[in-house]
């Protein structure tokens, strides 16, 4: 998952790594206060996923009172992939002498994390030419031993970095990289790092991701994702680490895998039809995770009945089972349910839904499919 800088650099400022000064804002009226309460100049800056804000006129400098009002309205005008922008971080602004690039990113080449640093930063970083312009350094890390502060001083002496800041330069590199440790990140960036004229850095601009594979230890995250990008029925199939496919037909989909998920597809698209959406719960999936699901389909206004298409091997059907039975008080609209369980304790498990509602049970995925398509079919008639 993809943080927006605002909440990037909040990670920022609890590790310790000089931010200007900042504070997000939804409306107009808060942007005015906020940039009064800073003091001018300050930056203006949209919050957004997507790249090249900055030329798309997502970053504005405002001088003076007198221009706050007019800028605002132009950068809560901007929209970026079809996504108008909601909120603004309103920062001090300062002039600096220098800018760099800091980074550490998974490198899966090298199976390990990755210390980059380059003499060019900011949106010069960017640039094509800026690979040919100025030197771009890497230190692979070990990730059982750390990052440590040698590595570092070893790269610094490649680039073209005052002595005089490496003592600083260093300490962010840790804490940065303590925050792609501790965070289960893929990425942590700063860009820029700028030195200013009292020869203090700076990060002006932080990117970080978020391994959605590791949401599960980082519930500090699950209500991190911008609801303008992501609803409730994406923030819960991430949390709850489960693949959840949408399309524009009636069916919901549950299966363990996504052969599976293809096999239900192509038979669907077979018979001229589409689900309206397909979650794969994995393998070894855990109560709480199939509950979810099944709550998320059983919420969906679009999804007319259920499918639920299991072949048990690392997925036990008893939980399977247990998860349906535990998301059953959220089936308010008596949606009926196609159920195939076949493979690991199959047997016990279909013993313990014989008296859930509205659950229809079959052998194969073929005569699965076909009832659910005549049930639909005949609701419509």
């Amino acid at each position: 998952m993809k943080l927006q800088e605002y909440q990037a650099k909040s990670l920022l400022r609890t590790a310790g790594i000089p931010i200007p000064a900042s504070m997000l804002a939804s409306n107009a009226v808060q942007v005015k206060r906020i940039a009064s309460e800073i003091g001018y100049p300050v930056l203006l800056k949209a919050q957004t996923l997507e790249t090249g804000r900055g030329k798309a006129g997502g970053v504005r400098l405002v001088q003076s009172e007198g221009d706050i009002e007019n800028v605002t309205n132009e950068v809560f005008r901007l929209v970026f992939d079809a996504q108008p922008v909601q909120s603004i971080l309103v920062e001090k602004a300062f002039t600096f002498s220098k800018e760099y690039y800091l980074g550490i990113r998974t490198d899966l080449d090298q199976g390990c994390p990755v210390l980059r640093v380059s003499e060019a930063g900011g949106a010069t970083f960017l640039e094509p030419e800026s690979f040919l312009n100025a030197r771009i350094v890497e230190q692979p890390v070990d990730i059982n031993r750390g990052l440590k502060a040698f590595e570092i001083r070893n790269l610094l002496t490649n680039v073209d970095i005052d002595p005089s800041l490496w003592k600083q330069f260093i300490s962010i590199a840790l804490k940065l990289y303590n925050i792609y440790r501790q965070k289960d990140a893929s990425l942590t960036e700063v860009n820029s790092l700028v030195v200013t004229h009292q020869q203090q850095l700076f990060a002006l601009d932080a990117k970080i991701d978020i391994d959605s594979g590791a949401l599960y230890r980082q519930d500090e995250f699950i209500d991190a994702y911008d609801p303008a990008y992501f609803g409730w029925i994406e923030r819960q199939a991430l949390k709850y680490d489960v693949n959840y496919l949408r399309f524009p037909g009636e069916l919901g989909c549950v299966v363990n895998g996504m052969g599976l998920a293809y096999l239900t597809l192509d038979q669907l698209i077979t018979m001229k039809s589409l689900p309206a959406a397909i979650i794969d719960i994995h393998g070894g999936a855990s109560i709480t995770s199939i509950a979810s699901s099944l709550e998320i389909l059983f919420r969906n206004a679009q999804v007319q009945a259920l499918m639920i298409n299991i072949f048990g091997g690392m997925t036990n059907c008893e939980v399977v089972a247990d998860g349906l039975i535990s998301s059953a008080t959220n089936n308010q609209q008596k949606k009926p349910v196609f159920i195939r369980l076949k493979g690991t304790n199959d047997a016990t498990a279909i013993e313990r839904l014989k008296n859930y509602e509205n659950l229809r049970f079959f052998d194969t995925t073929e005569s699965l499919t076909q009832a659910a398509l005549e049930y639909l079919k005949e609701r419509q008639a």
